[in-house]
């Protein structure tokens, strides 16, 4: 299913968010900007494609425990298209 016009600006938030994140060195802050990316994951469009994250995004999102470790490499990714 190709992503919706609202998962592509929900993906750009949540880089976005993913990008105050490494830029935030208050303890606070961060927790804060986890618990945001944590709400706006939960709460994104069903087609929110993840494989279309920039690796940078997506390697946070692995250390967050937001994404399976797999999609570091795209190991998952890769498999399902053959």
């Amino acid at each position: 299913m190709a992503e919706s016009l609202l998962a592509g600006i929900q993906r750009q938030q949540i880089e976005i968010a993913v990008g105050e994140l490494l830029l935030s060195s208050d303890h606070y802050m961060q927790t804060s900007i986890v618990e945001r990316i944590r709400h706006l994951i939960a709460h994104a469009d069903a087609t929110l494609d993840i494989t279309r994250f920039s690796d940078m995004a997506r390697e946070e999102l692995v250390e967050m425990g937001l994404l399976p470790p797999t999609w570091i490499t795209g190991e998952e990714h890769d498999a399902s298209e053959q």
